[in-house]
This record gives C-alpha cells, sequence and structure tokens, in this order.
C-alpha cells in the first residue's frame, strides 16, 4: 500500500502528460495549393482547435506531385500527433499508381475521420449541341472523330473506361491530365468532347454558363443540381466521388490520436466550416475513424482491380517527383 501510494503521485504526473495534448503547436499540413478549398476548409478547422485547445494550430502547403510530397513530409516527423495530414482518396491507390512514392495511406497513417466528399461530374462546354448524357452517348456512336473524355487522376480514367465498356463506345479515348486546371481549360476551350471535372472545379463555369453538366457520379442527384441524373440514373451502375479525409502518423499515441478525434467533432458542428464546404459544392461527410477505415479498405479493394484491369503496366508511370 505505502508502495502504491508513493507511485501515485509518479503516475499521476505520467497520466496527465499523456492527457494533456497538445502542449505546443499543431501543424495541418494539406499538400495542395494555398487559397484552394481544402485549403480554406483547413484554415476554418485550424481556428475552431485553436480555439478548443488554446494552443496554436497553424496550417503548411506542402505542394507537389499530386499531394506525395506533403504525404512524404508528414510520414517523416514524429508520430506524435502534433503534425496532420489532410488527404484525398486518390492516395490510397499510390501503391500502385505510384509505388515510387512509397507511401501506403493504410500502412503509414491512422484515419482520423473523412471531412467532406465532392461528385465528379460528367459535362460538356457551352458550344456543344449535347443536352444529356445518353444523347452524348449516342452521337459520340456516329461520329467519325473519336469522342475523347478528359480525366485529371487515374480514379478519373477508371470512371471515363469504364463508361466506355459500359456504353459499347468503340469510338473514344481517354486523354489523362495532370490535374485538373489544364483538363477543365481544355473542356472549356471543347478540345476534349467531355470534362470531369468535381463539382467544386465545376461550380463557377455552371453558374456562368460555360460548361453544361450532363451527368454526377454521387448517388444521390445533387441538391445544387437537381436536373442533372446521376450515372445510375442513366443505367450505368456506378459512383464517381472525391472525399478529404483527416489522418495522422501510424504510432501516434492513443491520447493524442482521441484529443484529435475530439476535436474534429467539434469542427463537425461549427457554422463556418460547415459553410466552406457548402460553399464548394461539397457535401459535409464526418464519421469516426472505425468508419473511415473500413470505408478506405473497401475502396482500395474495389479501386485496385479496376487500376490493374486499365494500367498493366503501373511500373511504367510517367509521373515524376519533383
Amino acid at each position: 500500500m505505502l508502495a502504491c501510494m508513493a507511485l501515485t503521485g509518479v503516475c499521476a504526473s505520467v497520466n496527465a502528460q499523456a492527457d494533456s495534448f497538445p502542449t505546443k503547436t499543431v501543424t495541418i499540413v494539406v499538400p495542395y495549393s494555398a487559397g484552394g478549398g481544402t485549403d480554406a476548409l483547413a484554415r476554418n478547422i485550424a481556428n475552431v482547435w485553436s480555439a478548443h485547445w488554446n494552443k496554436p494550430v497553424i496550417v503548411i502547403n506542402r505542394t507537389g506531385a499530386d499531394g506525395v510530397i506533403g504525404s512524404q513530409y508528414v510520414k517523416s516527423l514524429p508520430a506524435d500527433g502534433y503534425t496532420i495530414l489532410i488527404q484525398v482518396n486518390q492516395a490510397l491507390f499510390w501503391p500502385t499508381t505510384l509505388p515510387q512514392a512509397n507511401i501506403d495511406i493504410l500502412r503509414d497513417f491512422r484515419l482520423i475521420s473523412k471531412l467532406q466528399q465532392n461528385a465528379m461530374l460528367f459535362g460538356v462546354n457551352e458550344a456543344s449541341p449535347d443536352q444529356t448524357f445518353k444523347g452524348f452517348i449516342a452521337r459520340c456512336k456516329k461520329t467519325e472523330q473519336p469522342c475523347s473524355f478528359g480525366a485529371a487522376t487515374k480514379h478519373g480514367e477508371i470512371m471515363a473506361r469504364q463508361i466506355i465498356e459500359k456504353t459499347a463506345l468503340t469510338n473514344a479515348v481517354v486523354i489523362p491530365y495532370k490535374g485538373t486546371a489544364p483538363m477543365m481549360i481544355d473542356a472549356l476551350g471543347g478540345h476534349v468532347s467531355m470534362g470531369m471535372p468535381s463539382l467544386s472545379v465545376a461550380m463557377p463555369h455552371l453558374r456562368s454558363g460555360a460548361f453544361r453538366a450532363l451527368a454526377a457520379g454521387s448517388k444521390e442527384r445533387i441538391p445544387e443540381l437537381p436536373d442533372v441524373p446521376t450515372l445510375i440514373q442513366e443505367g450505368l451502375k456506378m459512383s464517381a466521388v472525391t472525399w478529404y479525409g483527416i489522418m495522422v502518423r501510424t504510432g501516434t499515441p492513443d491520447a493524442a490520436f482521441n484529443s484529435i478525434v475530439e476535436a474534429v467533432k467539434l469542427a463537425s458542428k461549427d457554422p463556418a466550416v460547415l459553410r466552406v464546404i457548402r460553399s464548394e459544392g461539397a457535401v459535409p461527410l464526418f464519421g469516426s475513424p472505425q468508419a473511415f477505415e473500413a470505408e478506405a479498405a473497401e475502396e482500395v479493394a474495389t479501386v485496385i482491380p479496376l487500376l490493374q484491369k486499365y494500367f498493366v503496366e503501373t511500373n511504367n508511370q510517367t509521373e515524376t517527383l519533383k
């Protein structure tokens, strides 16, 4: 009993230290450019957390190689919870699409929560004669010139190739781009027959009338675009969405991890955070670490076989890590 009493103060001190996360500045790493929707979301979350923890929470942008550089940066730092990564589902497939990156999200990171989900749109520029998705497919089957699908990511390429396969489009090609911006420029200019941007990227062009959405990759119709059918409603059993999620290094102590989980719950109810998400045309998608892990594992199990089907020579990727 005396021994326990003697150790009580020590144990209490250790427990207090373990439960006191954070004791210093927390950094959120956004592996994409400043000023975008992800960056704005991260900065609003940082404001909520800073007030909650009464500690500085800063956002830094570590850009390059389509999100790889920022992820490698976080992976290189101690697994203590003080550096937090925001990443997209595209990163789940790097072991197949970019093995040279040496990043396996499910192995290298503890997933905390999804933040938002953004549907992929399938559309044409204002000069296109196509008013419906089925009309686009029908016209493509009749034209001598191949119809082209502009894809900004490997996931987008998969969607395009599935559409071509499921609709028996023998006269169609997929044009890969290194990013959404150049793809959208060519879609608006009519240099590709169909562009496949996310809703957040397409929204300004939808409002101006420069881009016309023919179908959405969401499972249900998008509230902001009630007249645009989903791919499922067009007869294709497919969905195409991009989510953003928050994660920390594998090995992060439970006390720090649990503190971040609770802070995410607070952010999920903050009006400013929700306003930023919805202003981008996205859907808030907060949830538990367990749900995030299960959904990510299921997505990997579903998409990797498609990558292997459509991109057999994965070791000959043209992407470079600069």
